[in-house]
């Protein structure tokens, strides 16, 4: 019952074993990172400008909105990649927004959940391969 309707979609058990999984990626990982040190160098440097606390308040606030708007685009795209993340993605994102050192949790952690999801996904293509 595998095969192609007449619809066009092709069902069945075979074509599920057919299915190539592509390795998950994290897209903004890295960039976190980067972001993250530049933010820490320019937080130390404003103050030699003379510009004070509003000035390193403004730089961390911007972080925090960048930051987490990256989690969340790296979120989404984890999820369109297959990986299912539940509640927790949210939040990651709100404390992303609030507090200052999850970005680096999250880099942390992301390394960690595409680096399981990529050895089920190997581990399931080796097993559906010895099956036949």
């Amino acid at each position: 019952m595998s095969g192609e309707r007449s619809d066009g979609y092709r069902r069945g058990r075979q074509v599920e074993r057919d299915a190539t999984s592509e390795p998950v990626n994290s897209v903004y990982r890295r960039l976190l990172l980067l972001i993250w040190g530049l933010g820490a160098v320019i937080v130390l440097v404003v103050p030699a400008f003379g510009v004070g606390w509003p000035g390193i308040f403004t730089v961390i606030g911007v972080m925090h909105i960048f930051f987490s708007g990256l989690i969340w685009a790296d979120i989404r795209a984890l999820r369109r990649q297959g990986v299912e993340w539940g509640f927790s993605r949210h939040l990651w994102f709100s404390a992303a927004l609030v507090f200052p050192l999850v970005t680096l949790a999250y880099y942390w952690y992301v390394g960690r959940v595409v680096t399981r999801e990529n050895e089920r996904r190997s581990d399931d293509a080796n097993s559906s391969t010895a099956g036949e």
